[in-house]
């Protein structure tokens, strides 16, 4: 057992650095899937290790908007056609495994997020959506509908379950807190 702690305690030092960069790497470091040029990031955004998928329409983030841990912002979207997936239509030929565009739209699932906005760790963002200026979205929370000014947001689907307007900051209680 000495020789244990005695390795672990010389190999701490060096190893330290090393674990910081992952751990920064992990937790700050935010993920783009698609053409990166459909993403708009304002002024001083906080993004955490946010996953951004920019298949079916582009992303715009206001200033001073910040992003919780494992965020997902995603435009996203399968085509069903006769109940199954459009790709798997006996009469697709297309070479690509999700189905090409007849599939997967390119464009039309836009999502807007405004100024000041706090999204909590966890919560979800579906395409086609606007999220006002000065909203809180509480962690974990679906949105899947147009979310208005000084609203918080929680739940799934997401619903407007208080307004950032009447937050009383000495007993400040926020859903997702």
């Amino acid at each position: 057992m000495g020789f244990f702690n005695t390795l672990k305690h010389k190999l701490r030092k060096p190893v330290r650095p090393l674990i910081q960069v992952i751990k920064y790497y992990l937790y700050y470091t935010p993920y783009v899937e698609g053409n990166a040029g459909k993403l708009s990031l304002g002024h001083r955004v906080g993004l955490a290790n946010t996953l951004f998928n920019l298949s079916s329409g582009s992303i715009h983030v206001g200033d001073n908007t910040i992003f919780g841990y494992n965020v997902m912002v995603l435009t996203g979207r399968h085509r069903f056609k006769e109940g199954s997936r459009a790709s798997l239509n006996s009469e697709n030929k297309s070479q690509f495994w999700g189905g090409g565009e007849e599939e997967v739209p390119t464009q039309g699932f836009d999502i807007h997020i405004g100024s000041g906005t706090w999204i909590a760790s966890g919560a979800v963002i579906s395409g086609g959506v606007t999220i006002g200026n000065n909203v809180i979205i509480a962690a974990n929370a679906v949105v899947t509908h147009d979310i208005p000014d000084y609203a918080i947001a929680g739940g799934v689907p997401a619903t407007v379950i208080g307004n950032t307007k009447n937050i009383n900051i000495k007993s400040q209680k926020i859903p997702g807190n």
